[in-house]
């Protein structure tokens, strides 16, 4: 029973994990990184299709005591991820270091997302929602913007 706990423990630190990190890769905004200038592909060039989907993503609306939860969330997690990479970066670690760290924080991460009444699923939910709708993610930065 150990393992499994640990196991599913493990599953749901890096889960997160890879969530806060590709939220944290989008710099400061939540939204659509937007592509450089005369970066366009020409038909027939073999470049492969845009990941952002053309039109907004019109998942469920959210209201706005959730989005004030998610807004708080990402706000909490940022300092959190920060460390992480710091630390990902500046030291050396055998793979059980690795692995204690990610559990660490994936602790500390799963506690804000329950603090803020989201479970892993949901945020993640709400991280595609605001890469995929620029007018979703426009909403969770004035909430986070209002927050300080």
């Amino acid at each position: 029973m150990y393992h499994v706990s640990r196991n599913i423990l493990l599953g749901l630190a890096v889960f997160i994990f890879g969530s806060t990190l590709a939220l944290a890769d989008m710099g400061s905004s939540v939204g659509p990184v937007p592509q450089p200038a005369g970066t366009t592909a020409q038909p027939g060039q073999g470049t492969a299709a845009p990941m952002m989907p053309v039109q907004p993503a019109q998942g469920p609306h959210v209201g706005h005591k959730e989005l004030h939860h998610f807004a708080s969330a990402i706000v909490a997690i940022r300092p959190i991820d920060k460390k992480v990479r710091q630390e990902m970066s500046t030291k050396k670690m055998t793979v059980a270091q690795h692995h204690q760290m990610l559990v660490k924080y994936g602790t500390q991460i799963k506690h804000v997302l329950v603090q803020n009444h989201l479970t892993p699923v949901k945020y993640e939910m709400l991280l595609k929602k605001a890469q995929t709708d620029p007018a979703f993610a426009q909403r969770t930065e004035a909430v986070m913007k209002s927050m300080g």
